[in-house]
């Protein structure tokens, strides 16, 4: 099976308007997804090829995680997405294995890379987007899953997933790092042991602390990262619990984790079909409850209040 980065064009319908008391415009966007076409794809490699990526808009360069059979991030030429071309590839062999995740701001892309040995602290490095040559590597938290900058370019944030062997004999603390950008990239990683105490209580509301040693702090499994528009709090999901932590970046410290409870699939609007055995669509009420165990997260403020949007 091949992996390809594939380019899509789109058609649309942009309506601005400003309120009187409110000299920013708000933009409602119209797609119309019958002109989506395909304009442009590059093949870059088998399972493990592009699943995330970032574009540069100073060099005008896209930078997409390459799996597949090596570690690698590959650099490609996105003047023109019709016409994608591969520059140079980096090689995330002096930094351990595999690389789990890219961001762009200002010239510079950071990678979040995992240890040789996944339970092993991992590293965000950071190089020049214009020359791929290396700032600084940091060490942060075990299987650092996906890194992010703050908007503005201040703070880099990972979310280290933490996951146990396999026969669960080392099982690491689920983690967060925020690196301060302006002071040489220091790194402080954060923990949710402080929170152990609140264990009963955040499990009656649907917190899910799932492993073989119940062990608060190891059994948290941060997933992805997404940070508020004045860059001084940060939302992480933590998929496997099914709740979200949130982080202030300024002090640096996680000041909250809210569970995300079950949903009802008893009820009206929320009716299912659950089974694909009989050819048809048939969607009911079932007793039954859901986990939402969210994975992306994003926030978006409206009129001073952030809203959270997951993928779960």
């Amino acid at each position: 099976m091949k992996f390809k980065l594939l380019v899509l064009s789109f058609a649309f319908m942009a309506v601005v308007s400003c309120k009187k008391d409110n000299p920013e415009p708000d933009f409602f966007v119209n797609e119309d997804a019958a002109t989506f076409s395909e304009i442009g794809m590059i093949d870059i490699g088998d399972v493990g090829a592009a699943e995330i990526s970032a574009y540069d808009f100073q060099t005008k360069r896209m930078f997409v995680v390459n799996n597949g059979i090596v570690n690698k991030i590959d650099v490609l030429d996105f003047a023109d997405p019709k016409n994608i071309k591969l520059i140079s590839s980096i090689s995330t062999l002096p930094y351990g294995g595999s690389v789990n995740s890219v961001a762009v701001s200002n010239g510079k892309m950071a990678a979040a890379i995992e240890s040789t040995n996944k339970q092993a602290n991992g590293k965000i490095v950071v190089f020049k987007t214009i020359d791929n040559s290396e700032i600084k590597a940091i060490t942060v938290g075990a299987l650092p899953d996906m890194v992010t900058f703050s908007p503005d370019g201040k703070f880099i944030i990972s979310a280290n997933e933490g996951e146990p062997s396999n026969d669960y004999l080392n099982d690491p603390q689920g983690t967060i790092s925020i690196i301060s950008v302006e002071n040489d990239y220091a790194v402080t990683t954060l923990n949710f042991a402080s929170f152990a105490s609140q264990s009963t209580a955040l499990k009656a509301k649907g917190f899910r602390i799932f492993g073989l040693g119940n062990d608060f702090a190891k059994d948290i499994e941060p997933e992805y990262v997404t940070v508020s528009e004045d860059s001084k709090t940060a939302w992480i999901t933590l998929q496997e619990n099914n709740g979200i932590a949130k982080v202030d970046l300024v002090s640096k410290t996680i000041t909250d984790i809210f569970p995300l409870g079950f949903k009802d699939y008893n009820i009206t609007d929320n009716e299912i079909d659950p089974s694909d055995k009989d050819a048809k669509i048939s969607l009911a009420k079932w007793k039954v409850f859901g986990v939402y165990m969210p994975d992306g997260i994003a926030v978006y403020q409206s009129n001073g209040i952030p809203y959270l949007f997951t993928a779960n």
